[in-house]
């Protein structure tokens, strides 16, 4: 059984542990799978339809929690306890829920917390709500309650059974006004290191060849944030650019090193067959998981050649390998008008077919028939459109955007 603290409009914790409002998401899983031992179950659910209209959700189903994330930044806006048996719960280290000694009735919550304001019962659904700033407590009544004063709702004014005190039902924490209306905040200070660089946003610099009448990409421009070293841990905040032909060390110089390299082994040749040459020097990536971003360096004059940005969906075979890449492409769809259409990560095939005139027949790969043995996504359609390749899944969202060097 989980103990865990409560911390209004913040965080849950355990001793180990701690999942704060605004975490991405893979922090998140990231900290359940490192704690495996206590956390006994875990289910995504998410829309594999329609993947942005409605919230990402992590059910705790062994611990009675529910995490909620936006689907649009994938933060965590909203935590939920909604079964009190499978917990232990604290109020700065004074437990208000430890059964069966201590039961999370309306008067142990208010003794625990304080009241800033009287219950309120909602007569139509039988519960009362109780509101803290961040911190919200739904109590069922599961007996049957008689108001003393028909003009009033609070909870005062119910005259309940003797011996029967309503328990609480539910709790949420959130950031805002209410539970229903929950944004989540900007990422936790405490989620930053001082030594690690992390990326808000991607802007992908593009130019225009009007011999060829065809756009082309130069390079990307990143916003880029660490935690301060000051005492008050002010984020510090800069912008650097990188662009087609950089070398690793110019690379290094503007964002700091990668999280991993990979260096290819494979090719493809001209008959569709992979094959390996051990004497031959290989291309690379700079994997840095954190931005959603690779970069492709080619292995004879160490230049970028290639960029690749992520939208880890959860309906996509490598999510949770990379953090949301928050890229933005501008793409010049009339150069009379000087129109533009920017492509982002919510944009869909029927969006970038109707505003770039995409129609060519896709590539397809079935990742289940290479070395990758289970995929229960389906298949990848790779779309082309001057020197950008899109990665769409079947549900018509844009899984990554790949964009070569074509000069």
């Amino acid at each position: 059984m989980l103990d865990l603290e409560i911390v209004p409009e913040k965080s849950i914790a355990t001793e180990k542990w701690q999942i704060i409002l605004g975490m991405s998401i893979n922090q998140v899983i990231q900290i359940l799978k490192n704690n495996c031992d206590s956390v006994r179950s875990l289910q995504l659910i998410y829309n594999d339809k329609e993947p942005l209209n409605s919230d990402y959700i992590i059910k705790l189903h062994c611990d009675g929690i529910i995490l909620y994330f936006d689907s649009l930044n994938q933060k965590l806006k909203l935590i939920e306890i909604n079964d009190l048996k499978k917990l232990k719960l604290r109020y700065y280290g004074n437990y208000f829920n430890n059964l069966p000694t201590i039961q999370p009735t309306f008067d142990q919550i208010t003794e625990t917390f304080g009241i800033t304001s009287p219950g309120i019962y909602d007569d139509n659904s039988g519960v009362i709500m109780l509101h803290f700033p961040g911190l919200f407590f739904t109590f069922n009544i599961d007996f049957r309650v008689e108001p003393k004063s028909i003009s009033h709702h609070s909870v005062q004014s119910l005259d309940f059974p003797t011996g029967r005190k309503p328990l609480v039902s539910k709790i949420s924490i959130y950031s805002g006004s209410s539970p229903s209306t929950a944004q989540a905040p900007e990422i936790p200070s405490l989620c930053l290191s001082k030594e690690i660089v992390y990326c808000s946003k991607v802007t992908i610099i593009r130019d225009y060849n009007l011999a060829t009448r065809q756009g082309f990409t130069k390079g990307i421009n990143l916003n880029l944030f660490t935690q301060g070293l000051g005492y008050q841990l002010d984020r510090e905040h800069f912008d650097a650019q990188i662009m087609f032909n950089d070398t690793c060390q110019d690379v290094m110089t503007a964002i700091g090193s990668p999280s991993s390299v990979y260096y290819k082994s494979e090719e493809i040749n001209k008959n569709g067959a992979i094959q390996s040459d051990p004497s031959k020097a290989n291309d690379y990536f700079y994997n840095y998981k954190l931005f959603g971003l690779d970069l492709l360096f080619s292995a004879g004059q160490n230049q970028i050649i290639k960029f690749i940005f992520h939208s880890n969906f959860p309906c996509h075979y490598n999510f949770n390998n990379y953090f949301m890449c928050n890229f933005e492409i501008p793409i010049l769809v009339n150069q009379e008008t000087n129109q533009t259409f920017v492509v982002t990560q919510a944009t869909t095939l029927e969006k970038l077919q109707d505003n770039l005139n995409i129609k060519t027949q896709p590539a397809i790969l079935h990742r289940s028939s290479s070395t990758n043995s289970l995929n229960p996504f389906g298949p990848a359609f790779f779309y082309v459109y001057e020197d950008i390749i899109f990665e769409v899944m079947t549900n018509g969202y844009i899984a990554s955007v790949t964009i070569a060097c074509n000069r």
